[in-house]
C-alpha cells in the first residue's frame, strides 16, 4: 500500500488563463484544508471555491478546487485537483505550501503508475495515456483513446481466456487419464483453438505497423538525377521555402528534412542531394548520405524529368517502394504514357494536391490492417509475438501421433505469462519504470 501523498501541476509551464495542480493520496483531503484554511469535510466530485495562504498566512490566490473522493478517481486515492491562475510563480507558491504541509513532488508518471498500481488500469491502457498525450494526429488520438477505453485489454484477454480454457482440459487430462485419452475429441477441439488464437495474434502483430505509422510517423524520401526539382518539389508539398532551389546541379549537397501531417500521418520529409557520380569531395559525401536516408525510408518519391539519364546505379534500393513523378510538366508532358507516373509541376503547385494524395493512400495501403485495434508499442508487439511462438510450440507437440501433454501445457502456460506480462499482470520493476519514466510530472 502507498501512503505518502504527492502533488504535480498537470498543465504545462507558462503563463494561460488557467492551470491545474493534482494532489493525490491519503493525506490529500487533510493537507487541503491546512492550505485553504478551511474546516469543512469536501464533498466528492463537487467544486468548492477557496483562497490558499502561506504559512505567514498570507493570501497566494483564488482557486477552484474538485475534490475526488476514493477509489472512485483516477489514481484510485483521494484526489484534489486545484484550478487556480495561470501564472507559474503562483502555481509555484503553491506547490510549496502544499509540501510544507505534508505531500511531496511527484515523479514523473506517478499518477498514472498509481492507478495501475491501484487497479484502475492495466499497463496496456497505462501506456496508451502517454501515447494519447502525445499523439501528433486525429488519427493516432483516436487510435490510444481507443486503446485507453481498453479495446485491445478486452481482445487479449478473450485470447487469454481461450488459452487458459485449453489449458485446463489438458492438465485434467493428464492428470487423471493413464494411457487412453477420456475424450476422443479433445487434440482436436484444442488444435482449433489454437490455431483460432494463434491467428487473432498475427492479426495484432500485423496491425503493429499500422499504429507505429500513425505514431512515430513514416519517412519518405525524395531522390533524382540533379536539377529535376526535388527541392522545389520539397518546399511545394511543405507549402513553404525550406529547401535552397537552384538551376545549378549539386545545389543540395546535404539532406534536408522536416515534419508535415499528411492524411493524419505524421511524415518525415526529406529532400537529398541529386544522384551522379560526382567526383567533388563534399557532393559525394552528400549523395553517401541520400543512400543512408533512401534506405531507412518508408516511401520513395523518385523525381524525373524529360532530361532525366536514370542512369546512376541504386538498382537495390528503387526495387523499394516508390512512386514515379514527373516534374516540369508545364514545360514538357513524358513521351510515354504511363498511368503509374504522377506528374506535377512543383514550380507552379499543379499536380501537388493529387501527389498528396496519393502519398497518403500509399503509405496507408502498405501499413493498413484489418484489426479493429491495433499494437502501439514495440514492447506490445514482442509480446504477442512471443505468445504465437509459444503457441505454434504447442500445436505442433499437439500434431505429433502421441503427444506428451505436459509438454503442451507448458507452451501454453508460456504463452499466457507473454500476455500477463503486457497486461501487467505478471512484471517487474524495471518494466514499470520504462513504461512510466516518459509520462510528464503531472500525469
Amino acid at each position: 500500500m502507498i501512503f505518502d501523498t504527492i502533488v504535480a501541476p498537470a498543465t504545462p509551464p507558462g503563463y494561460g488563463g488557467v492551470s491545474i495542480i493534482r494532489i493525490s493520496g491519503n493525506l490529500a483531503e487533510i493537507i487541503l484544508k491546512k492550505v485553504s484554511k478551511k474546516n469543512i469535510s469536501f464533498l466528492d466530485r463537487v467544486a468548492t471555491f477557496s483562497g490558499f495562504y502561506n504559512k505567514s498566512g498570507e493570501k497566494i490566490d483564488d482557486a477552484l478546487i474538485t475534490f475526488f473522493k476514493n477509489p472512485s478517481s483516477y489514481t484510485g486515492e483521494d484526489v484534489v485537483e486545484i484550478s487556480c491562475h495561470g501564472n507559474p510563480f503562483v502555481v509555484d507558491q503553491l506547490v510549496s505550501v502544499i509540501c510544507n504541509a505534508g505531500a511531496r513532488i511527484a515523479e514523473p508518471g506517478e499518477f498514472t503508475k498509481r492507478a495501475f498500481l491501484n487497479g484502475k488500469l492495466d499497463l496496456i491502457q497505462a501506456e496508451s495515456v502517454s501515447k494519447l498525450i502525445g499523439s501528433r494526429s486525429i488519427k493516432a488520438a483516436e487510435i490510444n483513446n481507443k486503446i485507453l477505453s481498453g479495446a485491445l485489454s478486452k481482445k487479449l484477454k478473450k485470447i487469454k481466456e481461450s488459452i487458459i480454457g485449453v489449458l485446463a482440459e489438458l492438465e485434467f487430462e493428464f492428470d487423471i487419464s493413464e494411457d487412453e485419452l477420456l475424450r476422443p475429441n479433445l487434440i482436436n477441439n484444442s488444435l482449433n483453438i489454437i490455431n483460432n488464437s494463434i491467428l487473432k495474434c498475427i492479426s495484432l502483430i500485423v496491425s503493429y505497423m499500422e499504429g507505429r505509422m500513425y505514431n512515430h510517423g513514416a519517412k519518405v524520401v525524395i531522390f533524382g538525377d540533379p536539377n529535376v526539382g526535388k527541392s522545389t518539389l520539397f518546399n511545394s508539398l511543405l507549402e513553404k521555402d525550406r529547401a535552397i532551389t537552384s538551376e545549378i546541379p549539386g545545389t543540395t549537397r546535404d539532406t534536408v528534412d522536416a515534419q508535415i501531417i499528411l492524411n493524419g500521418i505524421p511524415l518525415l520529409l526529406v529532400d537529398t542531394a541529386g544522384m551522379r557520380d560526382s567526383v567533388n569531395g563534399l557532393e559525394s559525401e552528400g549523395i553517401t548520405r541520400s543512400i543512408k536516408e533512401m534506405e531507412a525510408a518508408d516511401l520513395l518519391l523518385h523525381v524525373v524529368t524529360a532530361e532525366s539519364t536514370n542512369g546512376y546505379h541504386l538498382d537495390n534500393i528503387i526495387k523499394r517502394k516508390r512512386i514515379v513523378v514527373f516534374n516540369k510538366c508545364d514545360l514538357q508532358l513524358p513521351s510515354i504514357k504511363n498511368n503509374d507516373v504522377v506528374k506535377v509541376s512543383a514550380i507552379n503547385g499543379n499536380g501537388i494536391t493529387n501527389l498528396k494524395k496519393i502519398i497518403g493512400e500509399e503509405l496507408i495501403s502498405q501499413n493498413s490492417s484489418e484489426s479493429d485495434v491495433v499494437l502501439t508499442t514495440r514492447r506490445q508487439e514482442v509480446a504477442i509475438t512471443n505468445c504465437k511462438e509459444s503457441l505454434l510450440k504447442a500445436r505442433a507437440q499437439l500434431e505429433e501421433k502421441s503427444p506428451e501433454l505436459e509438454l503442451v501445457s507448458f507452451d501454453i502456460r508460456e504463452s499466457i505469462n507473454h500476455i500477463d506480462v503486457l497486461l501487467g499482470k505478471t512484471t517487474v520493476d524495471d518494466i514499470l519504470n520504462k513504461v512510466f519514466s516518459g509520462f510528464c510530472v503531472g500525469k
